[in-house]
């Protein structure tokens, strides 16, 4: 991703220089809506979740609600890729978890580590504060039978 991040901005950059009438601003913009549509490839597609998600004003925000049946593995239901947020921009995240075997909430924000937002049977409430980079909400599953209830708005 950041090998295509990189070939991405030197072209739009020797673009931006080749062409007469680009600014700069120009060219950073364009750069910027490139990296956005790139980041959503890292989200699960609808067909691909074992769920129902329901993206709200972005493609950081929403519910999702799935039923699991002895599922190892990891969804990827919201999140993306952006080179600047607003100020301040948070979100809240709210995940229910019912059932056995392992089910955790990670938020993957360019940290070493995927922060931990929920581990086990529970609901958690939190907010985060988005980073700018990529954000993206994590389902993991280890032999889980269950479900999973996530909003985030």
């Amino acid at each position: 991703m950041v090998r295509i991040t990189a070939v991405l901005f030197v072209i739009l950059l020797l673009a931006g220089t080749l062409l007469p009438g680009c600014s700069k601003d120009e060219v950073l913009d364009v750069y910027g809506a490139a990296v956005a549509a790139f980041g959503n490839v890292g989200l699960d597609s609808a067909l691909s979740l074992k769920g129902e998600r329901e993206f709200g004003e972005d493609k950081y925000t929403g519910t999702y609600a799935a039923r699991y049946e002895d599922f190892t593995g990891m969804e990827t239901p919201f999140g993306g890729t952006m080179l600047e947020h607003r100020s301040q921009e948070h979100v809240t995240v709210t995940c229910a978890i019912s059932g056995t075997g392992k089910a955790r909430l990670r938020w993957n924000c360019g940290a070493e580590e995927p922060i931990l937002i929920a581990d086990g049977e529970g609901e958690v409430e939190k907010t985060v504060y988005l980073a700018p980079g990529s954000n993206y909400f994590n389902l993991e599953f280890e032999n889980f039978t269950g479900s999973v209830e996530l909003e985030i708005a």
